[in-house]
């Protein structure tokens, strides 16, 4: 019995190990003190070709230089741009292409600047709430595999 409930949690990190990579998805506006507003807000979306290529749409029209060739393979970005003279913040979430560089720090204009850029490869790296996912399932599995062979 102990060896199948051994196979099972193998079995399910496996699983889990080739899903599709997710991301957070959205695009949200801060007006120097105000609350966020939220164009469409962000939201886990498993990445593939039309997230990739939503994001990329995006990018392309602040960001012309990350324009790249679609490929298989995704990772998350979080960037985070100002207005220079207003201070009013644009925080772009989001699946692209691997091969895609969004974090170079050009844009378009010359009124605008990067405050805060990232890219990652795991799930949901782009999101503040990947952390205490992970460690709640983390306790969880490991809490119940002690119960079980402490019986």
């Amino acid at each position: 019995m102990k060896l199948a409930i051994f196979s099972a949690c193998l079995l399910v990190s496996l699983l889990q190990a080739t899903q599709a990579l997710r991301c957070m998805q959205g695009l949200e506006f801060v007006s120097g003190n105000e609350k966020k507003q939220d164009e469409k807000a962000p939201e886990f979306t498993e990445c593939g070709f039309a997230a990739a290529t939503a994001s990329a749409a995006q990018l392309a029209l602040i960001k012309p230089g990350t324009i790249s060739l679609p490929s298989t393979d995704y990772k998350c970005f979080h960037l985070r741009y100002e207005e220079t003279k207003t201070n009013a913040a644009t925080i772009l979430k989001g699946c692209i292409y691997k091969n895609q560089d969004v974090c170079d720090g050009k844009f378009q204009s010359n009124s605008v600047h990067e405050a805060f850029c990232s890219q990652c490869s795991q799930d949901e790296c782009n999101s503040a709430m990947r952390f205490a996912f992970d460690w709640k399932i983390l306790g969880l599995t490991i809490f119940a595999l002690v119960s079980y062979l402490m019986q």
